[in-house]
């Protein structure tokens, strides 16, 4: 009976030890696949090379950009309505940056000078200053008025006529020619295509005369009577300078 114990506890035993060693064979392959080391990662040149050339072409056109920027400069603008013949002020003038060279637009260091002369036509807020809009004329006098006409070829100077400018102007009712006002000023003059009846060509022109010659003055442009002889060219903007 004792020899069939032994037996039985060494059966046990060694089924006990196989159990162990099957655990421990477990536990081993667990470890070790745990530590498996993971595949390498792919790499992509081409996508790092992308990358470098976006940094160093974001850099490129940040310093373009800032040069540029550099190279813009403080030029008058207008914030309020101007009209023609009224003197330039700095109330109804700002300054904007904009790229300026090789325009005739008036940098803000030439403010001073700027307000010594009038505007020589209608100016609207937002408009740039440059020197064609100017003219050292006098503003409208006291008791003087603007009268608007379209003037044909054939009655103003062939060269046309300029802000600025003294003319004569002259009534051809009789055929032979009368001169009704003398010494009136162009306020302003814009070239013009189909403003008769006859859609003909000639120029938008606002004249400066007395009041009382404003409706004879009007009457003749309206009736295409009025003739405008130049007497003298109205004075550039750097006239002005002292």
């Amino acid at each position: 009976m004792a020899g069939t114990t032994q037996t039985t506890d060494a059966a046990n035993e060694r089924q006990r030890a196989r159990e162990q060693r099957g655990i421990r064979s477990n536990q081993r392959v667990r470890v070790e696949s745990a530590r498996l080391p993971s595949p390498p990662r792919q790499r992509r040149p081409a996508l790092a090379a992308l990358a470098v050339l976006l940094i160093v072409g974001g850099a490129a056109v940040a310093a373009l950009l800032a040069m540029r920027v550099d190279e813009r400069t403080p030029v008058l603008v207008v914030t309020e309505p101007i009209a023609a013949g009224e003197r330039i002020t700095e109330a109804k003038l700002s300054t904007t940056q904009v790229a300026a060279e090789g325009t005739e637009l008036i940098p803000e260091s030439d403010l001073e000078q700027a307000l010594t002369f009038n505007a020589r036509v209608n100016l609207q807020p937002g408009q740039l200053l440059d020197t064609q809009m100017l003219t050292d004329q006098p503003p409208l006098g006291e008791g003087q008025v603007a009268v608007g006409a379209f003037l044909g070829q054939g009655f103003l100077p062939a060269g046309g006529l300029q802000a600025g400018d003294i003319v004569d102007l002259v009534s051809i009712v009789t055929g032979e020619g009368e001169t009704v006002v003398e010494g009136a000023r162009v306020a302003s003059a814009t070239a013009a295509e189909g403003a008769d009846q006859a859609g003909g060509t000639g120029s938008l022109v606002t004249l400066l005369v007395d009041r009382g010659d404003a409706a004879t003055v009007g009457g003749l442009a309206a009736t295409s009577q009025l003739v405008v002889t130049l007497v003298e060219r109205g004075v550039p903007f750097e006239s002005g300078e002292e």
